[in-house]
């Protein structure tokens, strides 16, 4: 306890000191001040009177503690005040609904908090209260009951917590797009379904109609499956609202746009194909502990890939009992339980897969391979990355993304063994998120335009299995400056 109430008068010192200090920015300014704190908050202007105490500051602050952060509204008193009377009935907060938001109030020194018992809501004002109800210790209550406003802040800076699409497929102002194409929308973490439709993700042609289409959602992604083909050499805007939120509840801090140009050519494409698996037809010695793989032409909508579309089987045709997961345009089975020494196994994808555009693969695919001994692990290898290697005219917000073999080992995926660096050698910070067999390596801050950057995976990232990757690297040049 001792410990908080240090850490929060430390923290509110800071608060009132960047609102009250001096300079031009004002009280308002949530963005004044050299602390990292966002505040906002007021002074009334009063001066201390021996009839009726006063309040010298209010704000609202986002404060850390025991590495939370959480939003407080705070008070400053002109003097001391009877604590009994710093409570929920005295002060209070009250939403845009004039509904009183519940919570607590704490008495430190001559500042009183308010701490919510759910979070403020982003970029949302809410309106508190003090009463004439509290006292100093003299008894004497203020003259005047003091209302003030605040405004809390975006999704990421009150939660700490930055949600936001990291791939898009087609990409940002792709031209000569299939007319059959739907739309893919990776986010960087697992999103909640039910925040994620129509409403949230939208298609528009170039006269402002919207597209009509279902909406889809699994893993990371999100397709938009149009009810029709696409209008040829057309250009369209995919719009994510910031409606859209994590399952921590956490919403974007501003709506995501893209575009893409449709080709001139109205024919549609043909049925989507199998790329390429991993493992391929006909291996032998795979690792017990991998996952399948199997790499699409196309984008295709994560509803028709599941367990019943993706399946493995042993040589006695019983099915094996495992998850599928999708990103990019990448489908992996993994099972639940290691596969058994020296078997056979078939993979088989169902023709009933169906892109974003609508179209059906029409006949499975399958492909036979063999697992090794209990003794051996097959080292995993990388089966895609984006950007590609000597990809240029890369954006500057690109996620860098890499898919695997085998399932990996999530101690491993770190910044140390996944490290970027950019033409002169210089380390870009980011941080590193993993789904599967994917791994994301997200940039603290946009890509320098025209660069050559070089991402290195060190033998330290191992499968799930305690086996290392060969290291492996790969460069790629962001776009010039316009």
């Amino acid at each position: 306890m001792r410990k908080f109430i240090v850490l929060m008068a430390a923290l509110l010192m800071t608060a009132l000191l960047q609102g009250c200090g001096g300079g031009s920015a004002g009280l308002n300014d949530p963005t004044s001040g050299s602390s990292d704190i966002p505040v906002s908050g007021s002074s009334d202007g009063s001066s201390n009177s021996d009839a009726a105490p006063t309040i010298t500051f209010t704000g609202f602050a986002v404060v850390q503690v025991d590495g939370a952060l959480s939003g407080k509204v705070v008070a400053f008193f002109s003097e001391d005040m009877d604590s009994s009377t710093i409570n929920t009935q005295n002060f209070t907060v009250t939403g845009p609904d004039h509904k009183r938001i519940p919570g607590s109030v704490l008495y430190i020194g001559v500042t009183a908090v308010f701490t919510p018992d759910a979070r403020f809501s982003t970029e949302t004002h809410y309106v508190a209260t003090i009463s004439t109800g509290v006292h100093s210790l003299n008894g004497v209550p203020m003259a005047h009951a003091k209302v003030f406003g605040f405004t809390t802040p975006t999704p990421s800076a009150l939660t700490g917590v930055l949600v936001r699409v990291a791939s898009t497929e087609p990409s940002a102002y792709a031209i000569d797009v299939p007319v059959n194409n739907g739309v893919n929308v990776t986010f960087r973490q697992i999103m909640d379904p039910a925040t994620i439709n129509p409403s949230t993700l939208a298609v528009y042609d170039q006269a402002g109609a919207k597209v009509a289409g279902q909406v889809h959602y699994s893993g990371l992604t999100a397709s938009f499956v149009p009810a029709g083909s696409l209008h040829p050499g057309t250009t369209y805007r995919v719009i994510v609202s910031t409606d859209v939120k994590s399952l921590a509840g956490v919403g974007m801090d501003e709506p995501y746009k893209t575009m893409f140009t449709t080709g001139t050519d109205g024919t549609t494409e043909s049925a989507p194909q199998v790329m390429y698996t991993t493992p391929l037809h006909g291996d032998s010695g795979v690792d017990l502990n991998g996952s399948v793989v199997a790499a699409f032409n196309e984008s295709m909508d994560t509803a028709t890939v599941n367990t019943s579309t993706f399946t493995l089987s042993d040589a006695d045709g019983q099915l094996v009992d495992g998850s599928v997961s999708y990103i990019g345009n990448t489908a992996m089975f993994t099972p639940d339980a290691p596969l058994l020494p020296q078997t056979l196994y078939t993979a088989r994808i169902s023709g009933g897969l169906t892109s974003t555009g609508g179209l059906q693969m029409g006949e499975d695919y399958s492909w036979v391979f063999k697992t090794g001994s209990f003794s051996t692990g097959t080292a995993p290898t990388v089966v895609f990355t984006s950007p590609t290697a000597y990809q240029s005219a890369v954006w500057s917000n690109a996620i860098i993304n890499v898919a695997f073999s085998a399932v990996m080992d999530p101690m491993t995926l770190n910044s140390a063994n996944f490290q970027v660096t950019d033409q002169d050698g210089n380390p870009v910070a980011g941080s590193v998120s993993y789904i599967g067999n994917a791994v994301m390596f997200t940039p603290d801050a946009s890509l320098a335009p025209g660069v050559q950057y070089t991402v290195t995976l060190t033998s330290a990232l191992k499968s799930s299995a305690g086996v290392g990757i060969t290291p492996y690297s790969w460069s790629f040049t962001t776009m010039p400056m316009q």
